[in-house]
Formats: C-alpha cells, structure tokens, sequence
C-alpha cells in the first residue's frame, strides 16, 4: 500500500469480505475482517494527519519516517484514534450520535460493571478490548451472530464510524 486511496480502497474491501463472511455465517471471520476494515482506515487517516502517502512504504527515504511508522504498527484502535488527530472529535460524536455509540460497544470497548452495589457507578466500570489483531486466534464460535451482523450494517451506514472517519 502506497497511497492513502489504496488504504481506503483496501478498507473497504475488507468491510465487503466481512459482510460475506457473515451471510455465510462465519461470524468469527466477519468479526476479525469488520475490525480489520476500521483499522485501515484509522490508518489511512494517520497518513492524512502526517501529510505522508507513503507511511507504511518500508523504503520510504523520509528522515524520521521509520520512528512514526513503528509507532503506529499497532493494531489496539483506541491508540490509532489518537494517532489519527480523531480520539477528542469521536469522544464527543460518540456521545451524541447512536450509531457511533453502538459501534464504540460492539468493536472498540464495552463497560462492564465492577461493583454489584453500583453497577450503574461510572468509577465502578471498567472497559473491556473487544477488537484486536487476537480475534483471529480466538475458539470458534467466540463472536455473537446478531452483534456481528449489526457491527457490519452499522459500519456500512452512511452516518456509520467507517464514514465518520473519512469526513473529519
């Protein structure tokens, strides 16, 4: 990949496989590729915030480049919004847009309670990494069909986090 297009390109792709992979009902696989597809992206954004087409090209002859190009081969996507300059505006779309909200909850963090006496307590939550470069590895049969099937039509949506990303 040496232009930011050819990420986007290859983003959207992976989105397309995901959501064949769910019809076909291999929701692991769809899971794993509907992530994928968000981390290109996040990726792709990162060459936009660093005026680079060629971030990822290992030849690239740009003094600094292989530091920043170490530092963001990460796969933890709440680490590549901050690398994209998108961490603070998703923060805040998030909080008034539902579907950005609900795919924050089905591929980035869900909170989970920590104290049964308040369950509802912000200080008693904590978030737990549902997406990673890991769910390949995961036991078959690890991702819920309903929740894959509403990542993926979420993702595709025009007013979708993949889309989000693409206009801010």
């Amino acid at each position: 990949m040496k232009t930011i297009a050819e990420i986007k390109q290859l983003s959207k792709l992976r989105l397309e496989e995901a959501e064949i992979l769910c019809i076909a009902g291999k929701y692991d696989g769809a899971f794993y590729l509907a992530g994928y597809s968000v981390e290109l992206m996040l990726k792709a954004k990162i060459c936009e915030n660093f005026d680079m087409d060629n971030l990822f090209d290992e030849d690239a002859k740009i003094t600094g480049i292989k530091i920043v190009r170490e530092s963001v081969k990460k796969h933890d996507l709440s680490v590549l919004l901050i690398y994209s300059g998108l961490a603070k505006k998703f923060q805040l779309a998030k909080a008034s847009q539902l579907k950005l909200m609900e795919t924050y909850g089905l591929l980035i963090a869900r909170s989970n309670a920590t104290s049964p006496n308040n369950p509802t307590s912000p200080s008693n939550q904590k978030e737990e990494k549902l997406w990673s470069e890991q769910a390949r590895y995961l036991p078959i049969g690890s991702n819920n069909a309903n929740d894959v099937e509403m990542l993926i039509q979420l993702l595709k949506d025009d007013e979708g986090l993949l889309e989000w990303m693409k206009n801010n």
